[in-house]
């Protein structure tokens, strides 16, 4: 089964009831009229390094490793009444599927491609958020944040998929395409996290494929294994 499949998760799916803590789309990191500047403040984009990449997806067999690069392009404050309606946390990846790492080529980008490829870039840019304290930046106060190292060790046990949708326009060039993962909004009940997403894919003529995941992380989360 590939890291962040589908998975029941029983009753944390009552994180989508309104009375859940909720952050939703936000404003832009800037400090309001006479406020001091964080000196601390997060400069974007963020390049993320080459071996954190390949740290995170050290779960993967070398030939799935689909994901080559990745950026965190934008960050925004939690909403205010008179926001715009903006992603909390943004970033792009660089991809590449030389072969599938499951299949003889089907010639097209499908939907197990999408969910491996949405996996890949979460879960690296989720790690980077944890690393640069990220979540710290949206505010999350009755959130508990893991650590670096806690998240890599919850990373496949903990990071479930409740729904994914995707859609697909025209072929995609799977030798060479980018991927933006947008972070909309995160809500939560008791320990458990939960993600609202949305994902595009482009190759050089433009956007290919899109899709929205719900994602959950629950660090008490312990999967049956037969």
């Amino acid at each position: 089964m590939c890291p962040l499949d589908h998975s029941d998760l029983g009753s944390n799916q009552h994180a989508l009831d309104p009375n859940a803590a909720t952050i939703s789309r936000g404003t832009a990191l800037e400090p309001a009229i006479g406020e001091a500047r964080d000196e601390t403040a997060i400069q974007l984009p963020i390049v993320i390094e080459p071996d954190f990449v390949v740290d995170i997806l050290r779960p993967y067999k070398c030939n799935a490793r689909y994901l080559k690069a990745a950026t965190i392009t934008q960050i925004h404050a939690k909403a205010s009444e008179n926001a715009r309606a903006l992603a909390l946390v943004t970033a792009s990846g660089q991809f590449a599927i030389p072969e599938s790492c499951y299949i003889d080529d089907t010639g097209h980008f499908n939907a197990v491609e999408f969910n491996i490829c949405f996996n890949q870039l979460a879960y690296v840019m989720f790690g980077k958020c944890v690393e640069a304290g990220i979540f710290h930046k949206l505010r999350c106060e009755r959130l508990k944040v893991p650590s670096l190292a806690e998240y890599k060790r919850d990373q496949l046990p903990a990071m479930v998929i409740v729904s994914i949708e995707s859609r697909y326009y025209k072929q995609l060039n799977s030798r060479e395409f980018t991927a933006t993962l947008s972070l909309d909004k995160i809500a939560s009940v008791g320990v458990a996290w939960f993600f609202s997403c949305s994902v595009s894919f482009a190759d050089a003529d433009g956007v290919k494929a899109k899709g929205a995941v719900l994602l959950a992380y629950n660090p008490d989360f312990a999967p049956v294994r037969h």
